[in-house]
């Protein structure tokens, strides 16, 4: 296989007449140009990442080498000419290896573009193995397709319900997948503590009914595919309470309404950047309706997305899916 090399600028150093006295030049010997390379390992906020291993080969002696990623700073290069990237996002990435001189002003660059991808993983299991998340495989549940015995915590973060702190939890396999990419978000702002509401729980929407007998029809959480969130411990012991500390937005839509400085502001800031990153298609916030004014329902409801602030009656699901409570 033909290999490629990255693109090479040289620029030299000043002080001499002879640049090859002088001169500090960089190449970047691997990866190759083109190299692709999975989103395969946590960070250290359990975000998955790639993990990308750099060489470059370095002539003359600049007072220092870079690997940058998008103008922001990777790490330092080793004596022996070797780095570590790691790249959270998927998509195409250029590394630049940049020297620098006494005055610490960049000599000489060298970059690279390779490809970050996602895990090709068979199913949800092998997800859930993947990133180390300890589960079972549950028994055969009513209206839950793929159910598994998620053991605590997820990704990092305990859960905690009315009757104290979980050890397990009852999912369908692809909410405790979504649980474990949402586990970053809180991580990354401290959240040590989730509390929850509820999980699995075979019903109708509103409790309008007796399944199978439902007015409107079955609630997300008769699959094992909704939780509903309602509040968020953090390191220094500051709890963020939907039910208290949630401002309803009078205009506009949730994730573009002004909040309150303060707690508002925080648990806006953070449903909002999950469910911009489309890790649930259906988030319902106190905005919607005053069934849900001290959580957040989150599910995986198939061909929706749906975060919208307006008020509705509780009997009217607006644009949401016939499933969503």
């Amino acid at each position: 296989m033909r290999r490629v090399f990255a693109f090479l600028l040289v620029v030299c150093g000043c002080g001499g007449d002879d640049p090859a006295e002088d001169g500090v030049t960089l190449a970047i010997t691997s990866p190759v140009a083109g190299a692709q390379f999975e989103r395969a390992t946590l960070d250290s906020v359990g975000a998955l990442v790639a993990t990308v291993p750099m060489e470059v080969a370095v002539t003359g002696t600049p007072m220092r080498v870079a690997i940058s990623l998008g103008g922001a700073d990777v790490g330092p290069l080793s004596a022996e000419g070797t780095a570590t990237a790691t790249i959270p996002a998927p998509g195409p990435a250029t590394l630049v290896a940049t020297a620098f001189d006494e005055a610490d002003q960049p000599i000489a660059t060298a970059e690279v573009a390779i490809e970050v991808v996602e895990p090709v993983v068979a199913n949800c299991h092998a997800f859930l193995d993947l990133v180390g998340q300890e589960y079972t495989v549950a028994p055969a549940t009513r209206g839950i397709v793929d159910p598994v015995s998620i053991k605590m915590p997820i990704n990092g973060v305990p859960f905690r319900s009315g009757s104290g702190l979980r050890t397990t939890m009852l999912a369908d396999c692809s909410l405790a997948k979504s649980l474990v990419l949402a586990a970053p978000h809180w991580r990354k702002r401290g959240i040590v503590e989730v509390t929850d509401l509820g999980v699995y729980n075979y019903r109708c929407i509103n409790n309008d009914g007796t399944p199978p007998n439902c007015t409107i029809g079955l609630s997300e959480h008769s699959f094992g595919n909704a939780i509903d969130l309602a509040s968020f411990k953090d390191m220094a012991g500051e709890t963020y309470v939907v039910n208290d500390d949630w401002v309803i937005d009078p205009d506009d839509h949730t994730c573009t309404a002004p909040t309150e400085p303060g707690k508002d502001a925080f648990l806006h800031e953070m449903i909002c950047e999950i469910k911009a990153n489309k890790i649930w298609n259906i988030v319902l916030t106190p905005n919607y309706n005053t069934l849900h004014r001290n959580h957040f329902h989150v599910d995986l409801t198939a061909g929706s997305d749906f975060i919208t602030r307006t008020q509705i009656d509780e009997g009217d699901h607006g644009h949401a899916s016939a499933n969503d409570h």
